[in-house]
């Protein structure tokens, strides 16, 4: 009996002394699980900042790269109005840009004006051929296109893709033409023939620009009225109201004597945009 009683002492010492030790043990145990929740929430907070933080940057980024197009497009709309001001005040010293860029159509090439030859006069073989041929659909490499050294033979050559549909070879041709012979008798109808594929295949950008360089650097051309024509219908087409009925305007006022399919041309063009 003293031995068990011994023991039993024994046991019930080593539990008291240990109990408090358990005790504590839990309560480190609930503190640091405490602690951990505490950290996990932490980080899941700070993730969500991080997020959060990369989401904006990329915002910013998105509206950097808008404004850096629309400061574009207004540069684009700036020197295409200066451009215009300029040829309209007869200033033969201004440079125009290059390819203004933009206001392509996605439809592929499309006929000049509607009905055949109604704004060029009777028999425009270039206005007729592009309608005749609007759905062709056949379009070459233009980096295999190489002129003829001899102007009429390479003006030729240049006609030879228009007649044929093949506007792409056409375009490149005559914009090599232009560039390589520009003092010769023909680039005046070379650089009308380019704007005028511009304004077939829907870049009515390109051909605005085509058709100012026409008028700057040819004003006395047989066809100058309906460069102004063309020049205007193709700001129309860009939504250029304002710009085309200046246009429309300065035609008449310059070329008070223009063809008459030309005079109504402009008219129902003037109309359509509501010119003042």
């Amino acid at each position: 009996m003293t031995l068990i009683r011994t023991a039993a002492i024994t046991f019930t010492a080593a539990c008291l002394i240990a109990g408090p030790a358990a005790a504590g043990t839990k309560d480190d145990i609930r503190d640091l699980q405490a602690r951990l929740d505490a950290a996990e929430q932490a980080l899941a907070g700070q993730s969500q900042a991080i997020l959060k933080v990369s989401q904006m940057e990329r915002q910013i980024q998105e509206l950097t790269g808008e404004i850096e197009r629309l400061q574009y497009e207004l540069d684009q709309a700036n020197t295409r109005l200066d451009a215009v001001s300029a040829v309209l005040a007869g200033d033969s010293n201004y440079e125009t840009p290059g390819d203004f860029s933009g206001g392509v159509s996605d439809d592929g090439p499309m006929s000049l004006m509607p009905g055949a030859g109604d704004e060029g006069g009777a028999g425009d073989p270039i206005g007729d051929q592009i309608q005749q041929s609007s759905g062709a659909g056949q379009q070459g490499e233009a980096s295999d296109v190489a002129l003829p050294l001899d102007p009429n033979a390479a003006f030729d050559y240049a006609s030879g893709f228009l007649l044929a549909g093949d506007y792409q070879r056409a375009k490149a041709a005559f914009q090599l033409y232009v560039d390589a012979f520009p003092n010769h008798p023909r680039t005046a109808d070379a650089q009308f023939r380019l704007g005028e594929i511009h304004l077939a295949l829907g870049e009515n950008a390109a051909a605005a620009d085509a058709f100012i360089a026409h008028i700057r650097n040819y004003p006395n051309d047989q066809r100058s009225a309906e460069a102004y024509l063309k020049l205007g219908t193709a700001f129309a087409r860009l939504d250029k109201a304002s710009e085309a009925c200046t246009v429309f305007k300065t035609m008449k006022s310059k070329h008070p004597n223009a063809p008459t399919p030309v005079m109504q041309r402009a008219d129902l063009e003037m109309s359509r945009i509501d010119c003042k």
